[in-house]
């Protein structure tokens, strides 16, 4: 009596443990059938593009955040290449041999009714696939090239400002010493003052603007307008 005893508690004690471990399986599967589906969730819905490419460039898999960038509906079959500014693909594999943590800008190829775009990659190699994300940056490309032709340009006529016209012509003073010759006109508008008092500063303004434009007109390629003054030129 005491042997099965002893037998019928071991096999007990098994049987707890492999129900145990059993337990213990399930709910880690269920985890991870948890884990699979919030990770799916999160990549469906997170606003950065993201990709998988495969070796040879073809898109595997998107996610829709990155399919309205492209403007596609479904998962492209084409090539990184059909979607991008020309020489995107080589840009892209010196990207992924440059390592992790490396980023680029590249432009969405111009089509017919919709504006070219700015965006950030990062990208990186993972197995036999290129796995990266893309960010739409075209709001913040455009702002920096306007604050940088602000910086150079008048922002009422549109022609260089004062710190433009030095640097164009400290250029064209370099250029001397190769030979080339260099020539340097000033212009200022008689009595505009007057039209300002007069009409207003809004005529005075599309005065400028008109001399502006004419003046532009008449110049060559290498030749360059600039405001000095109110109304003054060069």
């Amino acid at each position: 009596i005491g042997t099965v005893n002893s037998v019928t508690a071991a096999l007990a004690s098994s049987l707890m443990a492999a129900f145990a471990i059993a337990e213990q399986m399930r709910q880690e599967r269920e985890g991870r059938v948890t884990a699979q589906a919030e990770l799916r969730n999160a990549y469906e819905a997170i606003p950065i593009g993201l990709f998988t490419l495969t070796a040879q460039g073809q898109f595997s898999q998107t996610n829709p955040a990155l399919r309205e960038m492209l403007g596609v509906r479904s998962v492209p079959k084409d090539h990184w290449s059909d979607h991008f500014e020309l020489g995107a693909w080589d840009k892209l594999q010196k990207l992924v041999l440059s390592g992790a943590g490396q980023e680029m800008e590249i432009r969405s190829l111009a089509s017919l009714g919709r504006d070219q775009k700015w965006f950030m990659v990062k990208a990186t190699m993972a197995r036999d696939k290129i796995e990266g994300s893309l960010q739409d940056v075209t709001d913040k490309v455009k702002a920096t090239g306007r604050l940088l032709f602000l910086a150079e340009h008048d922002p009422l006529t549109g022609i260089l400002n004062r710190r433009g016209i030095e640097k164009v012509f400290e250029e064209s003073v370099s250029e001397l010493a190769e030979g080339n010759a260099m020539a340097l006109a000033y212009l200022d508008l008689d009595r505009f003052k007057l039209i300002n008092d007069l009409f207003g500063h809004v005529a005075g303004d599309e005065v400028l603007k008109q001399v502006c434009d004419r003046i532009r007109s008449m110049l060559t390629e290498g030749q360059s307008i600039g405001r000095v003054g109110g109304d003054e030129f060069v």
